[in-house]
């Protein structure tokens, strides 16, 4: 919970801005705070949590000592299960130490509150710790202090924090024999018998405890004088009364006298793993997330979070004018200083009659006081929100209706991304919602170090392959660089640039290939053949994923959902036994192969090549993946074939999305074998029931038979209609098609006000039409009761790059980066970045 800064707190730290209290102890305080940088641009992925030792403490030379190690140790560890250093000083006055923010209560806290835990969640847990354990023991180190106020549950599962008292197998031992590290309730029989006996290990020991208590509520050793709950740690046997069933093993394992009997942390994630597999199965409707009060409690403080940095403004104390003793009193409150008694009131004052608030409510209103009454609409706080129900976010319901499922605020920040064909649905429609604005954004202009070949964006990050196979991310705040990511293959090419060669037009790079997909935090990229999941801010690796030997190399864009990565290999091979094209899905907590699909039987490697291999789209948790022999459907999260489907065209399906609530297959049929009147071509749009991929029906776009280079290729699709394109390779004419998906009838064409290579494909949002050239973004309104496309409306995009020539093909190929090509637009939270062909950017309001 959000504690406000007291008058004696520091407002400024080193390069940090302190915002909020976290907690304190008896070395010192903990803060939540924002990078100085930033000014009044920033939002809840800026974060950190900050810890300030107490000047008294720090001139004590054992501590200083014990200090600088923690800042080791914790720097050390790289694991999505532990909270991650950021910054430190370990020198001058005050020492400090930063590590990533992270949402949610601690297990103590969820505990306290809510009681323990469901079996399915235990699972989670013991899973998550285990694994952090298996990252500290890595890294030659121990915790020493695993107990449940260190614990943190996230939505994305828990984190370990504090390395206070942690301590590396070649540190010199700071705590003599006889004297305590850890908590009482919470230790090992090791650390009675003092520090430098604690190993590996102990935290095990220590694990079993926190799990214990996780599902029980209550210390697994009692409480009382501290001398006895030593000795039943050292000597007792503790009683496992009211452990599930399916965690006593575990447990009883874990909590052998004998250091060396225990299971390994390594040991523990398979079996914990195991059991979260198993509670899967069972299908007993609680899943192994936290409990919803656990999941509301989260979102509460997301949402008390995305205020405060709508607000730009620390959280300040209350004071009385007249009386106060803060050491700001009698200055003018200037930007960045905010006190609480400025704010309006939530709303009238209850009647008398009316029952006091829980202490707890008690606490979250008084923060809530402080904050909402700033203007934070825009961030969603305290909403719920349709997640296609067709609004902006603003309440208004103008937009596309859509199914009934309801998104807090912090669920669409989890789902956020997109890229220039829309979401991972690939529908081409993005409903705009303004939660998913990146907190703090002001329209910007920037630019990428090179020419971009494909981009994507969440609310952190804008993160696009460019033009000599290198990944570079930019801040969609501002459009300040975040990182960059170079494999080995662009070390050793230089300056390269992608070129296609001549006459068969295949794409040479100097590096990597794969578009990148960004979501929730997460960037998904490829670099030297590996899949790499990073933060999508700071660009730190999560995991790595190679091909599995004799599946050959990634083919296509991989797919990033909530909790799944699916990859597709091309099957191709050298190996003795080479496999066919395949498609493997990764958990996306630490990259381990959930299932792997074989497409073909390998006697085909080059329809990989060519992509008639592919996992094209996700929707609610089904894969759509092209292959010669038509369309499957298979589940995310087993890998289970739901469905098979033939499309008309024996090239099948150019693109696959959703629309209309089936699924869409678009291919190009032609006749070769035309009647003496007339000839036959038409882009046919085939519909299948979801998951099944049972016919729904079809329809088509007809083709004049002589105008052979002319073809027509849909665009986005919402729960009504369509939008097509027209194109022309000798002369693209601009044409915008709506089709109503009821009736499969073409009910409008639209000339659009500009045509050329340079326009991007047009797009849906909520009601309107958009797309952007190299001067200005389109939107175009949709009447839905007309079923008619209104008169675009342009807006100049600032940077925007004009015309220019094109380089003329001279038979050798040509550089990707020479040629015009479309901008790339990406809409999210009310906003479009438009990313142009040699990497400047705009970014501004969608009106």
């Amino acid at each position: 919970m959000l504690g406000q800064l007291r008058g004696t707190s520091p407002r400024a730290v080193g390069p940090y801005v302190t915002l909020a209290r976290l907690g304190a102890g008896g070395m010192g305080e903990v803060f939540l705070a924002r990078p100085e940088r930033l000014g009044a641009g920033y939002g809840p992925a800026d974060l950190v949590a900050m810890k300030v030792i107490r000047n008294e403490v720090a001139r004590d030379e054992a501590y200083l000592r014990r200090f600088a190690r923690e800042v080791v140790v914790a720097a050390s560890v790289t694991s999505p299960y532990v909270a991650r250093l950021t910054d430190s000083e370990v020198t001058a006055e005050p020492l400090w130490l930063t590590t990533e923010f992270v949402v949610g209560p601690t297990l103590a806290q969820a505990v306290g509150r809510h009681g323990p835990l469901p079996l399915g969640s235990l699972a989670r847990l013991g899973e998550g710790m285990a694994r952090a354990l298996v990252a500290v023991h890595a890294a030659g180190a121990t915790h020493r202090d695993l107990k449940p106020a260190n614990v943190l549950l996230a939505a994305d599962g828990p984190r370990l924090i504090d390395f206070g008292v942690a301590r590396t197998s070649t540190a010199t031992t700071l705590t003599a024999t006889g004297h305590l590290v850890g908590t009482p309730a919470y230790t090992s029989p090791e650390h009675i018998a003092g520090g430098r006996h604690v190993v590996a290990a102990s935290d095990v020991f220590c694990l079993a405890s926190v799990l214990a208590y996780a599902a029980t509520g209550r210390d697994l050793f009692g409480n009382g004088p501290v001398a006895a709950v030593l000795y039943r740690v050292a000597e007792a046997d503790a009683s496992l009364d009211g452990l599930p069933a399916g965690l006593v093993p575990l447990i009883s394992a874990s909590l052998a006298k004998d250091a060396a009997s225990r299971p390994t942390a390594e040991e523990l994630v398979e079996r914990f793993a195991a059991l979260r597999a198993a509670h899967d199965e069972a299908g007993d409707g609680s899943g192994t997330g936290w409990p919803d009060p656990v999941t509301r409690d989260i979102e509460d403080e997301y949402r008390d979070v995305t205020a405060l940095c709508a607000t730009g403004s620390p959280l300040l104390p209350l004071t009385n004018p007249d009386t106060a003793q803060d050491p700001y009193a009698g200055r003018p409150l200037g930007a960045g200083t905010l006190a609480p008694h400025q704010f309006p009131t939530l709303g009238p004052t209850p009647p008398a009659s009316a029952p006091p608030p829980t202490t707890r409510r008690r606490g979250r209103l008084r923060v809530l006081a402080v904050i909402a009454a700033v203007a934070v609409a825009g961030a969603g706080v305290g909403a719920y929100l349709a997640l296609r129900g067709g609004g902006d976010g603003s309440g208004d319901g103008g937009g596309v209706p859509g199914p009934t499922t309801t998104l807090t605020p912090a669920q669409l920040v989890a789902q956020a991304g997109v890229d220039d064909t829309g979401t991972v649905d690939r529908s081409g429609y993005v409903p705009q919602f303004a939660a998913q604005r990146a907190p703090g954004w002001k329209p910007w202009q920037g630019r990428l170090s090179r020419a971009r070949m494909s981009c994507a964006a969440d609310t952190r990050a804008l993160v696009c392959l460019l033009t000599n196979g290198t990944y570079e991310a930019v801040s969609t705040v501002d459009g300040h660089r975040l990182w960059v990511a170079s494999g080995q293959s662009v070390v050793e090419n230089g300056t390269g640039e992608a070129y296609r060669g001549p006459s068969t037009g295949t794409l040479f790079m100097p590096g990597d290939s794969l578009a990148p997909q960004v979501r929730g935090g997460r960037a998904l990229i490829a670099s030297d053949g590996e899949l790499q999941l990073r933060d999508s801010r700071t660009g730190a690796v999560r995991w790595r994923a190679q091909p599995p030997s004799g599946r050959g190399e990634l083919s296509e864009q991989p797919l990033l959902a909530d909790d799944t990565v699916i990859a597709t290999m091309e099957g191709k091979s050298l190996s003795a036994e080479p496999k066919g094209a395949s498609m493997r899905a990764y958990d996306i907590t630490d990259g381990s192969t959930r299932w792997d699909l074989t497409l073909d039987k390998g006697d085909s490697p080059s329809h990989a090549e060519d992509g008639r291999y592919a996992a094209r789209a996700l929707i609610d948790g089904v894969v759509y993946a092209q292959t010669p022999d038509g369309l499957l459907a298979v589940d995310a999260r087993k890998g289970d074939v739901l469905g098979h489907a033939s499309p008309a065209s024996d090239s099948g399906c150019r693109t696959v999305s959703s629309g209309g609530g089936t699924i869409l297959c678009e291919s190009r049929v032609d006749d070769e074998q035309p009647s003496a009147d007339e000839g036959r071509a038409e882009v046919r749009v085939d519909r299948y029931e979801a998951r099944s991929l049972k016919p729904a029906g079809h329809y088509a776009y007809l083709l004049d038979e002589k105008a052979t280079r002319v073809d027509i290729s849909v665009t986005a699709t919402d729960s009504t209609y369509a939008l097509a394109r027209r194109s022309d390779d000798d002369k693209d004419t601009g044409l915008i098609v709506l089709t109503d998906l009821r009736t499969g009838k073409q009910t409008q064409t639209l000339k659009a006000p500009v045509s050329g290579p340079s326009v991007s494909t047009p797009l849906l949002a909520d009601g309107q039409a958009v797309f952007a050239d190299n001067h200005s973004l389109y939107v175009t309104p949709l009447d839905r009761k007309s079923g008619r496309l209104g008169k675009p409306k342009a807006i100049p995009l600032p940077g925007a790059p004009g015309d220019r020539s094109e380089t003329p093909d001279d038979g050798n190929g040509f550089v990707i980066r020479d040629q015009i090509r479309p901008p790339q637009v990406l809409m999210l939270g009310g906003v479009v970045h438009v990313v142009f062909d040699r990497g400047t950017i705009s970014s501004v309001k969608l009106p």
